[in-house]
């Protein structure tokens, strides 16, 4: 009997001996996040390496990562998670997120990021990605125009620093105009347009789906882009063929003094004649008019997926890529621009003549509207700024044609 009750023990202490392996190898499996990339070149690398990085650091958490093109990404987001497809998190661009947020597809990461390492961001790049006052993004890289000019040509004009003021740009510009040389590129694309909207007090369209582009402040930035062409301080040719090109390639040859363009060029005009020595190149605010100053703030973050089974690990590795080390890092291997602030205070960046020179930038630098639609309002801002500034309508006749296009995208007719 005694052997018997034994033999039953053993038994019993052997189940659950295996149920508990059992559950032990179960709870050991690690977790495997699906994560979109829309990263290419060295960006795409750089990425790939940092994911490795966080595996070695995370055993307990996988990441598959899936590449996808740019161009293409937003609708194969949708389509995914729309579709019940697996998936995580993914790098979006920010003007993406509203479009996001109203079709419910974000995980909203108020309650997942200690108000320490909020305070660390760029407040306009996270700006960017708050929508109705819930955070949804963790912005990795900073973008927005800035006055990118030639110091060495300015020096030769008898000045040691860029226009503080949008009348100090046309002065130089003027000074800079002679011998085949020009003063300024003014680009038909509307997008390097709003520094100047929004120097003069204007506005294009707000959070709460207003429209004021065609307000007399707004006409004002407006026709002072005008002013410049027809002082002949401006690029001399007859229309806007192949005007980014021609505007790169006209600074990086000394035919142009001031340009206005982004971190994302700082790359092609370092390799350009006048800028071998990268000191020559001067990053500054777009100067303030009467009524204001800023550039667009755009750039992209790292966003969760409302649907995804594993929000916390998911925001443990969107942290982790966009961390301070990480950014560090990034800004010295792949030449982007930080958002968290902490980056610019690095002794090792801190006579980086492009990083501290975008800071300014970024310092000035003002959230695009964040409305489901904002991503489409150049679609009719650029023709007519275009037909604008080659004089074929007015600055009133230009601003009244995109804002009766702007209420059809708004459905504010109807």
């Amino acid at each position: 009997m005694i052997i018997k009750r034994f033999m039953a023990f053993l038994l019993v202490l052997s189940l659950i001996l295996v149920s508990a392996c059992s559950i032990s190898s179960k709870s050991e499996q690690p977790v495997t996040l699906t994560f979109v990339s829309t990263y290419d070149g060295k960006e795409a690398e750089f990425f790939k390496s940092r994911i490795k990085d966080f595996e070695k650091e995370n055993p307990g958490i996988k990441v598959k990562v899936v590449d996808v093109a740019f161009g293409s990404a937003s609708n194969y987001v949708k389509t995914a998670m729309l579709g019940d497809q697996t998936l995580d998190g993914f790098r979006s661009d920010n003007s993406w997120v509203p479009e996001f947020v109203e079709l419910g597809l974000l995980q909203p990461l108020d309650s997942l990021i200690s108000a320490e390492d909020k305070a660390d961001f760029n407040p306009t790049a996270l700006n960017s990605v708050v929508i109705n006052n819930k955070l949804y993004g963790l912005p990795t890289v900073m973008e927005a125009p800035a006055l990118l000019y030639n110091k060495q040509i300015l020096k030769e004009l008898g000045y040691t620093n860029p226009p503080q003021t949008m009348d100090e740009m046309m002065a130089i510009a003027k000074k800079a105009t002679r011998d085949g040389h020009y003063g300024i590129y003014v680009s038909d694309d509307s997008y390097y347009a709003l520094p100047y909207i929004w120097a003069f007090g204007g506005e294009t369209l707000t959070d709460d789906r207003k429209v004021h582009i065609a307000s007399p402040d707004s006409i004002k930035g407006l026709d002072f882009m005008l002013q410049l062409r027809n002082a002949g301080v401006t690029q001399p040719y007859p229309d806007f063929s192949d005007s980014y090109n021609t505007m790169m390639t006209d600074f990086k040859e000394g035919r142009s003094a001031m340009i206005i363009n982004g971190p994302w060029a700082v790359g092609d005009l370092l390799g350009g004649s006048e800028f071998k020595d990268p000191s020559n190149l001067g990053i500054a605010a777009v100067p303030k008019g009467p009524k204001g100053q800023g550039s667009p703030a755009g750039g992209h973050s790292l966003v969760i997926s409302k649907y995804s089974k594993h929000p916390q690990e998911t925001y443990k590795l969107i942290q982790y890529l966009t961390s301070s080390k990480a950014q560090t890092k990034q800004v010295k291997e792949v030449k982007t621009l930080p958002s968290r602030l902490s980056v610019y205070k690095d002794p090792s960046l801190a006579s980086d003549n492009i990083v501290q020179g975008f800071k300014l930038v970024f310092d000035a630098a003002k959230p695009r509207p964040r409305i489901v639609e904002g991503a489409e309002m150049f679609g009719d801002f650029t023709p007519n700024l275009g037909q604008m500034l080659l004089k074929k309508i007015t600055p009133e006749e230009a601003a009244k044609n995109i804002e009766v296009a702007w209420r059809e995208l708004l459905k504010l007719d109807r």
